[in-house]
């Protein structure tokens, strides 16, 4: 009797292993880990060699949004897994260790996606930043993870869509940072959301080629592309500036043009 179950038990087992359908989604299947390229997590703060110097990563973190996978040409929405880090339309990675909380990071995009989904896109794309509606709602009420007040700006302004913090390791009174926002919102006051758009949106949007029947994905950030061309020693950096000019108008050409993200 005990056997027959056992075998019965088994069986059961390899069947539904076997069974791959395209209605459920597989654990794991949409889960793409996101690293950071060279980054020394033994440290904490962490550190990482950027332009010959050493730095130590004091808060990095990003909104992404609007996730879409290409299949057969065509561009097709999905969602992300609703949990702390995610709404179904919106994901916060955190890489920064704070040294008190090690949970306090999230390292991975999980998306409401089968294996066969993943298996026929090739491309992945999605927003950095955050859609007006989100970016403008009021903060007092709006779900996790945006109402994380670490990248939250002002109601008038909005998120800080990407948010990155050094500390120069040889020189520790040095600081760079690029705080990236709409810049150019304008409402009755700092605690009123606007009415239209900000003269500079400061969205960007990636595209990511994927290759077929490949879904075993991670993604990997490189901050020596994302500084590209900019002097972190003799600059404090960029907070929710104009775009157009100076390091600012640098670091948004490299967020536009440069691999700072790419496939692992």
């Amino acid at each position: 009797m005990q056997t027959s179950f056992c075998s019965f038990i088994v069986i059961l087992c390899l069947a539904l292993a076997g069974c791959d359908s395209a209605f459920f989604t597989n654990p794991g299947a949409g889960e793409i880990p996101v690293s950071v390229k060279r980054m020394n997590t033994s440290q904490c703060p962490f550190e990482i060699k950027l332009a010959g110097e050493r730095w130590q990563i004091e808060y990095l973190g990003f909104y992404v949004s609007e996730p879409e996978v290409r299949v057969d040409g065509r561009w097709q929405r999905i969602k992300f897994k609703e949990s702390p880090w995610q709404t179904p339309d919106i994901a916060l990675l955190k890489f920064h260790s704070n040294c008190q909380n090690a949970n306090a990071t999230n390292t991975s995009l999980k998306l409401e996606a089968t294996k066969e989904l993943m298996k026929l896109s090739t491309a992945f794309r999605f927003t950095l930043g955050l859609p007006f509606a989100e970016n403008h709602a009021n903060p007092l009420i709006q779900p996790s993870p945006l109402n994380d007040s670490s990248m939250f700006w002002s109601w008038q302004d909005g998120h800080k869509f990407l948010r990155l913090d050094l500390r120069q390791k040889q020189n520790a009174e040095h600081t760079f940072s690029y705080h990236l926002g709409s810049v150019g919102c304008v409402s009755d006051s700092a605690v009123r959301p606007p009415e239209k758009s900000c003269t500079f949106t400061n969205r960007v949007n990636v595209i990511l080629p994927m290759t077929q029947l490949d879904y075993d994905l991670a993604l990997e950030v490189s901050l020596p592309h994302l500084i590209m061309q900019t002097n972190l020693v003799e600059s404090d950096g960029c907070k929710f500036e104009a775009p157009d000019s100076g390091i600012c108008g640098r670091l948004m050409k490299n967020l536009q043009s440069r691999p700072w993200l790419s496939w692992d």
